[in-house]
């Protein structure tokens, strides 16, 4: 099983201040396909959780069929994907 952790900056990354918007998680090795969107905890407390699951959903969307790899990848001052399969 593959895990990425799914975070949001909301004041850019370069401040390490973020919000776990959710895991993705693949069954099997994590290469193709698309994962499953678990939704984090820490969202409740936010104003707008479905919209940052919106655009988590948009991102995985985009980056098929390699969404595991095209994530870590991803170039954003908001986002990043953590590989955290380890400790799933």
């Amino acid at each position: 099983m593959r895990v990425l952790e799914a975070r949001f900056y909301p004041q850019q990354r370069a401040i390490d201040d973020f919000v776990v918007v959710g895991h993705l998680v693949w069954d099997g090795d994590g290469m193709t396909g698309q994962p499953t969107v678990q939704p984090s905890k820490s969202l409740i407390g936010l104003g707008t959780p479905a919209t940052m699951l919106s655009k988590l959903q948009y991102l995985v969307e985009v980056t098929a069929p390699q969404t595991f790899d095209r994530l870590q990848g991803l170039k954003s001052h908001f986002w990043s994907f953590v590989d955290v399969s380890s400790s799933a």
